[in-house]
């Protein structure tokens, strides 16, 4: 009996050590297949499949396998139906080889399901509101189209969107139904949006600070009474914003606080920015050399919002040193005056010059177009020919600006025009009599995803009948980093018996580019530029080609060119080194 008991203890004791000493039997892997998928359907449908978060991993257990398998035709449905396919052939198959676990799933897709009938109707207020017409004439929503689940979830935000961007502030729908009959194979829509009533602006209420309270309103571009337009409250943030008198800006409507006539007040808050900014860089340009930069500016220099700034810039061929005084016009974010004065002292291979210039201008903005309108006073010394001459002149001019791009600092498509008119007369204390005009465009074109094309012309002429008086200043030359590249800065112009450079009455340029972005930020470009400046068209033009690098940092592209020059005075390899917006 002893040795039966012994027995049993033995094998009670030894037998788990048995059990765990075995090796775990190796789990098997998922792998899923989808066939006859593709596009956004095929992402979603992927997204969507439960199986699928195990394709390529070790299995969950053979039970939770097939569960998962069995789940997939209501996934699929649920995948395809926002794409309207609501008719397709759908076969599944599950097996088991070697332990590893095959799901595969063809599907053919039949056509997606038509937009039948399209009723969309607007009640309350904004019932004879004629931009919501406009608005419903643009939804992605047209009888006989396939159905897009995303198209009709957009068509709604967009109605929503616009009725509170008009003032109506309850606007909500009371009908919205998507109708699929699987039987006629059609999707039916009825949306029916209720407005509410149209609010309009209340008091604006304006918190005291720094700047004088009929300073601030002059920044409100709508008055109390008109009706609420989130564009209006949107303009208003963005001109105080920019305006820099501010560190913190918000522009609230107190929809809480609106009065039984539907009035709603408005709010602006805000922290004063600091008084005073100090700006110092250094920087490099190859036509300019190394260069130095310091720059005060008082950014309110009393309650009325006048500013006051002046600036010293020092580089090997160009020396100023500027104030100017701003004055805030009409609406201070598209209007202001300035005066201002400036000293310039120019000294390069071709060009000597010393001028004093004293000056006002009207700057605004109209829609997209920024205007300045100036009158100067300029006093020049230079010196040409081995003779140093002094001129004088009442200048006024006219400059037009527009830029068209989404993005200035990284553009990926858009376009500048610019163009000045200047003049004087002998008649208004000038030493002769001139009118000079420049225009300037300039092209990105995307052509690619990766690949952009870029074209800039410049033409520009002066009209005078003694133009051995004209100062070097109001001549045109080219060549260089933003002109034809491959020549030295200022180097392409009419030259005198001693091979100086006189500056020319005309001048023509033009450029083509072609850049590639290789890997993020980075791009390769090739270019050709050509043109002159000229007092006689029979002079041919210079032509300048070459390659270069962009990178694209946060404060716009830095280039890195190689140019050769063809022509004379142009270099065989010249570098031009830039940095700043394409437009």
């Amino acid at each position: 009996m002893r040795i039966v008991w012994f027995a049993l203890v033995t094998l009670t004791l030894f037998l788990p050590c048995a059990v765990f000493s075995q090796e775990p039997a190796e789990l098997g892997r998922v792998f899923v297949s989808i066939e006859g998928l593709n596009g956004r359907a095929l992402t979603n449908a992927t997204h969507l499949l439960s199986i699928n978060e195990y394709h390529k991993k070790t299995a969950p257990g053979d039970g939770r396998v097939r569960y998962l398998h069995n789940q997939a035709r209501r996934e699929f449905r649920r995948a395809l139906s926002p794409y309207g396919y609501y008719r397709y052939e759908f076969e599944s198959s599950l097996e088991k080889r070697q332990g590893d676990w095959y799901a595969n799933y063809p599907i053919t897709l039949g056509p997606p399901v038509p937009i039948g009938t399209v009723n969309i109707k607007i009640t309350g207020a904004g019932s004879d509101d004629e931009s919501f017409q406009r608005v419903i004439a643009g939804l992605p929503l047209v009888a006989n189209t396939p159905l897009h689940h995303t198209n009709y979830e957009a068509a709604k935000s967009r109605l929503r969107r616009h009725a509170s961007e008009r003032g109506y502030y309850q606007a909500k729908f009371t009908i919205h139904e998507l109708r699929i009959d699987v039987a006629t194979y059609t999707a039916d829509i009825e949306l029916e949006l209720d407005t509410g009533p149209r609010y309009r602006f209340g008091d604006i209420i304006i918190s005291p600070g720094h700047l004088d309270d009929d300073v601030m309103r002059r920044f409100i571009g709508f008055k109390e009474g008109d009706y609420v337009a989130a564009s209006d409250l949107l303009d208003l943030q963005l001109g105080l914003s920019d305006s820099n008198y501010f560190s913190r800006i918000e522009v609230q409507p107190l929809w809480a606080e609106a009065s039984d006539d539907y009035r709603v007040p408005v709010h602006i808050e805000y922290d004063e920015n600091k008084r005073t900014h100090y700006q110092a860089g250094l920087g490099y340009g190859t036509d300019t050399g190394p260069r130095i930069k310091f720059e005060q500016s008082r950014r309110w220099v009393n309650a009325r919002g006048h500013r006051f700034s002046t600036q010293i810039q020092a580089s090997e061929i160009l020396t100023s040193v500027g104030a100017s005084y701003t004055f805030p016009g009409v609406r201070p974010q598209a209007d202001q005056y300035v005066l201002r004065a400036l000293w310039t002292d120019e000294n390069t291979s071709s060009v000597q010059s010393e001028r004093f210039t004293y000056g006002a201008s009207w700057q605004s903005q109209r829609e997209s177009v920024q205007q300045i309108v100036s009158l100067d006073w300029q006093e020049e010394r230079d010196k040409l020919d081995g003779n140093v001459r002094k001129t004088q002149y009442l200048i006024p001019s006219a400059q037009w600006t527009r830029v068209n791009t989404a993005n200035r600092l990284n553009v990926s498509e858009g376009w500048r025009l610019s163009m000045t008119v200047r003049g004087a007369t002998e008649e208004l204390l000038s030493d002769s009599d001139f009118l000079q005009t420049l225009a300037s465009a300039k092209y990105v074109i995307p052509l690619t995803e990766r690949v952009r094309l870029l074209t800039r012309g410049e033409l520009g002429t002066s009209i005078t009948s003694n133009f051995d008086q004209v100062p070097t200043s109001l001549r045109f030359y080219t060549g260089g980093d933003r002109s034809i590249r491959g020549y030295a800065y200022r180097s392409v112009s009419p030259r005198n018996d001693r091979d100086e450079v006189e500056g020319a009455r005309n001048i023509v340029v033009g450029s083509v580019e072609v850049d590639y972005e290789f890997r993020s930020n980075w791009r390769l470009a090739a270019f050709v530029d050509s043109g002159n400046a000229f007092n006689d068209i029979k002079e041919s033009f210079k032509v300048g080609i070459g390659f270069g690098f962009r990178w694209q940092s946060p404060i716009g592209p830095v280039r890195l060119d190689l140019a050769s020059g063809l022509s004379d005075p142009g270099d065989t390899l010249r570098l031009h080194l830039t940095i700043g917006p394409d437009l």
